[in-house]
């Protein structure tokens, strides 16, 4: 066995066993909480997890012995470790799912990498039947997965900080300090504070504690998965509006850049209103804001404003939280919440969509190439986005992005549309299957109702494949055509 073979096994590995360890440790913790609470249902949860877990991380430990020692170094060898890892956990999660609430296998893996993902879509009926112990997993999927599971095994583990490091470039890349194991420590840090301040603001607000914590994950990971079958709809009944600001402040404060929350939470205000996408998002949200309240005034329907800017936010931040069925909505109210949903987050955040900045830049390229022809050839022009210095390079790479995203909606979207056809579903308009889509390949979670236990494979098949490209950023295309010219270079 080669050496960049070991340590690409090795690297995956290590990261599964890291995810079994905290499967493992929520189950000793429900254990003993069910054992003084005498709450049967979650005490025998907690016993298959922990039985579930055990065995796994046995069977992981073996090629991880067997591999040890061989750190990755090959950038290419690290995107491999990412495309191998997002696939393979969610699998370990889905036996979970199993062995502890016998859910079918493949849903079982829907739930996993939705999860992981951070896209928060559900195929479980009633999430409010489950123990809590299987819910908190739930939550837990999308709090790892969307922080990054190299940075949450990188801080669980420290010792590991030299096998991850080119890992963590190819997953995370951005920095919060000038070494990998430095930022690492800090994002976690960030990470941790603002789940415990989320915490506190849904306890205010009505949930209890248990729920504060599954939400306050969830939301601050932009994940969107809840413990109701309502979701945040169940604690804004008799118009609690308390909720919908307390979960909006940390759906919105999930989107932003961690560069941006580590200036806020040292209380360098100046930098953090200073950012570009701090102040894209502001912009995009008032705009969105406004053309919202202008459609409920023409339509007069201005009673759901609150509830279509609440989903507006929810899906901009990528979050999914829901407080209402958004399939009877006016078609126009469904494409602002696509276009919303498109845009998505920041950078360096645990947001889908293309993110702000990319945003920025394609609108900056189009008047950068309307001025293209008033301007002398000697000159030398200056692409900026806030004090950054942009090349071609890296304005080319963000309109191919853009390009490679509305391509796979397409081709997704009328896959989908087609699967339930075929399967004598004739409810849901093309609209509704490009809104499904979208909310999944920008792992954002909204649904329209095709996202059920009962909607066919194919169509199941569809949205995990637009969930796990869109979560990765289209890296697995990149490496297949990739090899595809380099082989073509090498052999020719």
């Amino acid at each position: 066995m080669s050496k960049r073979l070991k340590a690409i096994i090795f690297s995956v590995s290590i990261l599964v066993t890291t995810i079994l360890f905290i499967a493992l440790l929520l189950g000793v913790i429900f254990f003993l909480y069910s054992s003084y609470t005498g709450i049967e249902i979650e005490k025998l949860s907690s016993i298959r997890l922990i039985e579930i877990s055990l065995v796994m991380i046995l069977i992981f430990l073996i090629p991880t012995y067997l591999c040890r020692g061989e750190p990755i170094t090959e950038i290419i060898d690290a995107f491999i470790v990412v495309v191998l890892s997002w696939l393979i956990i969610p699998c370990v999660s889905a036996i979970i799912y199993r062995y502890t609430i016998d859910l079918d296998i493949f849903d079982a893996f829907f739930e996993s990498i939705s999860g992981f993902t951070g896209t928060g879509l559900t195929i479980i009926t009633t999430p409010e039947d489950l123990p809590y112990v299987i819910l908190l997993w739930r939550s837990i999927t999308q709090w790892t997965g969307e922080l990054g599971i190299v940075v949450v095994s990188g801080a669980l583990l420290p010792f590991l900080h030299r096998f991850l490091r080119t890992v963590y470039m190819a997953e995370r890349g951005s920095r919060l300090a000038p070494t990998i194991i430095s930022t690492i420590r800090r994002l976690f840090i960030v990470y941790i504070i603002y789940t415990s301040i989320g915490v506190i603001l849904l306890s205010i607000s009505g949930m209890n504690i248990l729920d504060s914590i599954a939400h306050s994950m969830t939301a601050i990971a932009t994940g969107g998965m809840s413990t109701n079958s309502q979701s945040i709809g169940y604690w804004f009944q008799g118009k609690n509006y308390l909720i919908l600001a307390t979960s909006g402040i940390v759906m919105v404060l999930g989107a932003f850049n961690f560069n941006d929350l580590y200036n806020l939470i040292r209380f360098k205000l100046r930098n953090f209103f200073s950012s570009p996408e701090v102040r894209g998002f502001i912009a995009i949200s008032l705009i969105f804001t406004l053309v919202i309240g202008i459609v409920g005034y023409i339509m007069n329907i201005s009673n759901k404003t609150i509830i279509w800017i609440y989903h507006m936010l929810s899906g901009f931040t990528t979050t999914g939280f829901q407080i209402d069925n958004i399939y009877n909505d006016p078609d126009i109210i469904k494409l602002i919440l696509i276009l919303a949903m498109v845009i998505g987050g920041a950078t360096f955040s645990t947001a889908g969509g293309i993110k702000i900045k990319r945003f920025i830049i394609a609108l900056k390229s189009i008047s950068w190439e309307l001025l293209r022809p008033f301007i002398p050839e000697e000159t030398i022009v200056v692409k900026r986005l806030g004090r950054e210095v942009l090349d071609e390079s890296e304005v080319s790479m963000v309109l191919s992005f853009i390009f490679l995203y509305f391509i796979t909606a397409i081709i997704l979207s009328s896959t989908l549309y087609i699967t339930l056809i075929i399967n004598n579903i004739y409810m849901y308009s093309y609209i509704d299957c490009l809104f499904e889509t979208i909310s999944a390949q920008s792992a954002v979670g909204l649904s329209i109702g095709i996202t059920n236990i009962s909607a066919p494979i194919a169509s199941k098949m569809v949205l995990i494949i637009a969930m796990y490209l869109g979560r990765l950023e289209f890296l697995p295309i990149y490496l297949l055509i990739g090899s595809y010219y380099r082989k073509r270079y090498v052999f020719e």
